[in-house]
């Protein structure tokens, strides 16, 4: 895509790619689907080994062994985003500091340049007291964000769940662009999600019950009572895979967008890059000041950190995708 930004690290940098495996291992909420799949492949072992099973149970057993195994799919998605998402938070805060570092060093020059102007006479007390606060608020910007780093911190490591070492983070890879259609998103899909899944289960086991009660020897009440739970396990169904797909094109469009975003937001950082480039050019000429070289500098800052979260914000829509569709569409699970 939209190619990686590449970011200078001084200091050895945990990295997404080292992070993810850790919440793997680590998380307490795959370790109870795995566990959850292992107890329902048990027991859909042994109803399956015990003659005497009848077939209501045993259909039941199956059921849940299928849902365990979707369940614990749908569990690894949700680690993905939650980790992705807080990777993202602490990445973009700790690179928004660079930022702020310019835009203070930009508010300190633009009061040296304001005082040197009052005093040669040619600017006022007023515009020296406007350029003070103006650094003033540069400088709690800075100290705001710079405490607001370990909260982000503590963030990812409660999604990872265990305690991470102390230094920057690396750029997150640069995301895959989205190659399967709508369309296909939807084949399958009451196969990959739990919700639906679980429903299409409720229905099938209420036509079993029909199946079982429709005969000259269960009491006729038995049989009303089964087709009235089948009319009611249809109906949510339906409102299940409903309220699935209108979720699925909803973070399908989303992902368009924030692809689009990120695009955009590549082609204003190249043009910052050219407008410095050609402010420094006209500085070595005579023709432009330091004070615009500075302030070209700044604006750079800002387009590099306006992609960075333009490329965070499509990594987090792909991440919702998955979710919606039951799939892993970032490629951050692959092999794992």
């Amino acid at each position: 895509m939209v190619g990686a930004l590449a970011l200078a690290q001084k200091e050895a940098a945990l990295s997404l790619d080292q992070v993810l495996p850790q919440a793997l291992e680590a998380s307490p909420t795959l370790a109870n689907a795995r566990a959850s799949l292992e107890n329902a492949e048990a027991q859909l072992r042994a109803l399956e080994a015990d003659p005497s099973t009848l077939i209501l149970p045993l259909t039941q057993a199956r059921q849940n062994r299928d849902l365990a195994r979707v369940q614990r799919g749908y569990a690894r998605l949700q680690l993905l985003q939650d980790v992705l998402s807080a990777y993202l938070d602490l990445f973009e805060a700790q690179e928004n500091l660079k930022v702020l570092q310019a835009e203070r060093a930009l508010a300190e020059r633009n009061l040296a340049v304001a005082e040197a102007k009052e005093k040669a006479g040619n600017a006022t007390a007023l515009d020296v007291a406007k350029a003070r606060v103006n650094l003033e608020a540069a400088t709690a910007d800075l100290e705001g964000a710079r405490a607001r780093l370990a909260t982000y911190r503590k963030k990812l490591e409660a999604a990872v769940g265990v305690g991470l070492p102390q230094g920057p983070l690396a750029s997150p890879p640069s995301p895959p662009p989205l190659e399967v259609d709508l369309e296909s998103l939807k084949k399958g899909l009451g196969e990959r999600l739990p919700s639906l899944l679980k429903a299409a289960h409720a229905v099938a086991l209420a036509e079993l019950n029909v199946r079982l009660a429709d005969n000259d020897y269960t009491p006729k009440a038995n049989l009303w009572q089964a087709r009235t739970n089948l009319v009611s396990a249809r109906r949510s169904f339906e409102d299940a895979r409903n309220n699935a797909l209108i979720g699925l094109e909803n973070a399908y469009n989303a992902v368009k967008s924030a692809w689009s975003q990120a695009v955009l937001a590549e082609k204003e950082l190249e043009n910052a890059r050219v407008a410095l480039a050609q402010t420094r050019a006209a500085y070595q000429a005579g023709t432009a000041t330091l004070l615009q070289v500075e302030s070209g500098e700044a604006a750079l800052k800002n387009a590099e950190q306006a992609f960075i979260k333009a490329q965070g914000a499509y990594w987090r829509a792909l991440a919702s995708l998955s979710l919606a569709a039951g799939q892993d569409l970032t490629g951050l699970l692959e092999g794992r």
